[in-house]
């Protein structure tokens, strides 16, 4: 039988997946346009273009919105910038080229930073929210370790501190730089920042004893 004019092409379904992606864009926009306070769950539901029920399907309360956000603080990729790092290169470079390829991301979205950053101090004033800033932290740590880990098998080096201690320098310098960029929003100056630290990190490493005897 042909179908009726004007009849509605069927819905395309979506997983809860993207479900759940679609709604952290849409309430990072939220928040991004007209604050935290204002980011209710019908905002939310309203801004990805879905019905209010679709957001506690997808999230069984705020607390786990903002959990999905503070992760999208250390989903930074830096896929594209491994095939970039040679052992032949100094060190210093090598560092410049990861921190640099980092920094293009945030530096493309100065509002979500803030966004971020608001959020973890919201959360740390929240008794229902103050695990979030702790196990955000604790997941960036690994995150980062394991950048430094894949960093010295591919420039082949070794550190003269345990990885962690190394990790928690890296996130800290990060986001004192990026603190301050939001203030300043300086870019020269922030990449410049960048270059400094990459300098002093690369004396707290040396090439491996294999790679020295090529």
């Amino acid at each position: 039988m042909a179908e009726s004019k004007g009849a509605k092409a069927p819905r395309k379904q979506v997983s809860a997946e993207e479900r759940r992606r679609l709604l952290v864009a849409a309430a990072l926009r939220v928040m991004k346009r007209d604050g935290i306070a204002a980011a209710s769950t019908r905002a939310i539901s309203a801004e990805a273009d879905m019905p209010h029920g679709a957001f506690h399907y997808c999230f069984r309360s705020k607390k786990e919105l903002y959990a999905a956000l503070l992760a999208s603080d250390i989903e930074i990729d830096l896929t594209e910038a491994w095939p970039d790092i040679h052992p032949e290169m100094s060190t210093e470079d090598n560092i410049r080229t990861l921190l640099h390829a980092f920094w293009s991301q945030i530096e493309n979205d100065p509002e979500g930073q803030l966004v971020l950053f608001d959020l973890g101090s919201l959360a740390l004033r929240d008794p229902e929210l103050q695990d979030l800033p702790q196990w955000e932290e604790r997941a960036a740590l690994e995150k980062a370790a394991g950048y430094l880990r894949r960093f010295a098998q591919e420039a082949e080096l070794e550190y003269s501190q345990p990885e962690e201690c190394l990790a928690e320098l890296l996130l800290a310098s990060l986001n004192g730089i990026t603190w301050s960029w939001l203030s300043h929003k300086d870019n020269v100056r922030a990449r410049e920042a960048l270059d400094r630290f990459a300098g002093l990190f690369a004396t707290l490493t040396s090439k491996r004893a294999s790679s020295t005897r090529r």
